[in-house]
């Protein structure tokens, strides 16, 4: 079936006449600031009696008339008054949805976000939002102006004010009117001050966080995330753009061209051959390749690509007492298999063709579920291993899932997974609670069992599989980050190396303000790739846009060795949190285009979608997810690194074919594992007392 692909774009017509600006020197009542870099030359021309090159900023009431006071008619040809002319629109939006008493905020990348209350899913303790941002863009995709409406998620706003909460330090970002603030600001300005001081703290609300709910005894519900996420963020756009946009006075504003969304230019979209993320697995008994295009079946009939480099793998438990009665049954199934009648899943050597035996004598149980580490520590002294000889994995019997109310709680793994790491042993945590549930329904609990094998065979140091098509010889380097909301700090893992068959090299890790060692990493691993390979390329995947600054050292250190190969950056964001998406109309109301569908949404710039979506295929589980498409802009410091016009679609194709080396699951991932390896590491490390060791920086522990 012929695809019919939509974004969440609205096409308004240019102006009839441009607007008449005022401006003032001076930060007036009413005034907004115009930035230097939007100083054109009509501007510098009605102020000829100033020295603008020492002003950062001029200021503008926009179309309100100041009395003696030079205006400019906007050149919407020229760049930067056309940059003012988005000011002014966003200026014009935002002031719309006030008049209507919404809460009008600016979101993580400055766009105008607006709440809008929501007749469900109130409670007692809090009512809910719904969040909606806009773009403005001008012919990036089509040659009008466009105007983005993307849908941002909810905000729970707590019905209990800042006066009547006694642990102040547990209050975050709070609603205070129709704006929101953050109660923990700094107050190093006089005009933060001077708000801080004006705020009446029985009309100040918090924002929904975990630690203030728990405080106040709010209940903590697991999220319910959609099947579909396709179609609740199309059938959330579609109602908002009726029910608030195309209306006549917001068309005043943004005159639509037409009262809908925009189809994808049928010459914007292309597609990557499905037959590049072929994959191979292990030769058969006579030596024959064998490829297969999907994991998920192909991990039942044939085996992995390559074991780990170890024929003695042992396997023991970590458990609360309580649970040890648990350990044989859950240790049955994962060896043996489950009774069902739809078996996928036979055991672990028939899955992942490995020999495990079970270690009784290194069986460690605990007593205190909240703080096992000082019982586990001193069972573990006592233990001695067969490092020479065998390879251990550790299963971690959780007494808490990943949404449990303490964040201590949560933080054990991690620290049992750094003891252990310590000690050469790769570790596998097992939701208790979830595990017992699933024995009882074996056939639920086979998947479970299919990623975990998967996982364990990977940390073990194998490789499930690997890419099938590779005919070039490049190094990718993948950079990722994970901010902790909690701290509000990031941290980033880098170097993250990989031969062009995907399979994984190295890694190293860095604090985000350590942008001399992450250069020198990224150096080093060109550096020993080169030295006993010739490389095409260098790609470096990066999980934002690289400054000039985080460049410089990286071109000075191929200089230094010679190198005279191109070198691709490639940004690479995820678009949950981001503006643009596109749907397609034609599949059966699940809206999600075909894997390997990718979209030049402006100059160098692309939307790529990786799923598990072919072209031709008849069945579609939802097990198998929906996720939404990548946001990738491909940029490079040499001059000629384009000229190829094949390049840009390699540099995508690699994206595409490095997503589908994934080992902790047998879900097929929007992002490439360049990008998702590192943000894992990232999500971990920090929280290590001694950081990684430096003999668990070629293996998959985080996995």
């Amino acid at each position: 079936m012929q695809e019919h692909l939509k974004t969440n774009i609205l096409n308004f017509k240019w102006p009839n006449s441009a607007p008449t600006i005022y401006l003032t020197l001076e930060d007036i009542e009413g005034s907004h600031p115009i930035h230097k870099s939007k100083f054109s030359r009509q501007i510098k021309e009605v102020f000829p009696d100033a020295d603008l090159s020492n002003k950062d900023q001029i200021f503008t009431t926009f179309t309100t008339e100041i009395p003696d006071a030079p205006s400019i008619k906007l050149n919407l040809v020229d760049g930067r008054e056309l940059r003012i002319y988005k000011q002014f629109l966003k200026h014009k939006l935002r002031s719309y949805f006030k008049s209507k008493d919404y809460i009008v905020v600016k979101n993580f990348v400055g766009d105008v976000q607006v709440w809008m209350p929501s007749k469900k899913g109130n409670t007692a303790d809090y009512n809910l939002y719904y969040k909606f941002s806009f773009k403005i863009q001008f012919a990036k995709l089509t040659d009008l102006p466009e105007l983005i409406v993307s849908y941002d998620g909810t905000s729970k706003v707590l019905t209990t004010s800042v006066k009547d909460i006694e642990d102040s330090e547990l209050i975050k970002r709070c609603v205070y009117g129709q704006k929101t603030f953050n109660y923990q600001m700094d107050l190093d300005t006089e005009e933060k001050q001077e708000f801080y001081n004006a705020i009446q703290f029985d009309q100040a609300y918090p924002i929904f966080n975990l630690s203030l709910a728990r405080a106040l005894d709010i209940p903590i519900e697991e999220p319910i995330r959609p099947i579909n996420k396709y179609q609740k963020y199309v059938a959330l756009i579609n109602n908002f753009a009726t029910n608030y946009l195309f209306k006549e006075d917001f068309k005043v504003i943004f005159p639509f061209k037409t009262d809908t969304f925009i189809d994808v230019p049928i010459n914007r979209i292309n597609h990557i051959d499905p037959q590049v993320g072929l994959l191979e697995f292990g030769k058969d008994q006579y030596g024959n390749k064998k490829t297969h295009l999907v994991p998920k079946k192909a991990m039942n009939i044939l085996n992995p690509y390559r074991r780990p480099n170890n024929q003695n793998i042992k396997i023991f438990f970590i458990c609360h007492t309580s649970h040890k009665d648990s350990v044989l049954s859950f240790y049955q199934n994962l060896k043996e298999g489950v009774n069902t009648e739809k078996n996928y899943y036979k055991g672990l050597e028939a899955y992942v063709n490995i020999k495990a035996s079970s270690s009784k004598e290194h069986f460690i149980e605990f007593t205190n579920e909240n703080d096992p580490i000082p019982e586990i520590v001193e069972k573990l002294e006592s233990l001695t291993f067969d490092h020479d000889n065998v390879l251990y994995a550790a299963f971690y019997l959780s007494p808490f899932d990943k949404f449990t109310q303490n964040p201590e709680d949560r933080e054990i793994y991690i620290q049992i997974k750094e003891l252990f790491l310590n000690e050469g042993i790769v570790t596998q945590v097992v939701d208790y609670e979830k595990m017992v549930v699933n024995i009882e329904n074996q056939y639920n609990f086979q998947f479970s069992l299919q990623n975990m094998a998967l996982a364990i065979h990977a940390k073990l140091g194998g490789a499930p599989w690997k890419l099938a098509v590779t005919d070039k010889k490049e190094l990718v380097i993948g950079v990722g980050a994970f901010t902790n909301q909690g701290e509000n700090r990031r941290y980033i893992a880098s170097a993250f190396s990989f031969q062009n068959n995907g399979l994984f090299r190295k890694f190293e890790y860095f604090d985000q303000s350590e942008t001399d060692l992450l250069a020198g990493s990224i150096c080093k691993a060109i550096r020993d790739f080169t030295s006993v390979a010739e490389a095409d390329k260098v790609v470096i995947h990066f999980y934002k846009e690289m400054s000039y600054e985080e460049l410089k050292p990286i071109i000075r250190g191929m200089h230094t060795l010679g190198l005279k190969i191109p070198l691709y950056i490639l940004n690479i964001n995820k678009t949950e949190a981001e503006d643009i998406i596109a749907y397609d109309l034609n599949w059966n109301k699940k809206l999600m285009p075909v894997s390997g569908t990718y979209i030049r949404i402006s100059e160098n710039h692309f939307l790529l979608f990786n799923n598990a979506r072919y072209p031709n295929s008849q069945r579609y589980a939802d097990t198998d997810g929906y996720p939404f498409p990548i946001k990738i802009k491909v940029s490079s410091p040499d001059e000629d690194a384009f000229e190829d016009a094949d390049v840009v679609l390699e540099l995508l194709t690699q994206v595409y074919q490095f997503s589908r080396l994934y080992w902790k699951s047998l879900r097929q991932q929007n992002v490439p594992i360049t990008i998702k390896y590192p943000e894992m590491v990232a999500q971990i490390a920090p929280h290590f007392n001694n950081g990684v060791p430096d003999d668990a920086k070629d293996a998959l522990w985080f996995l």
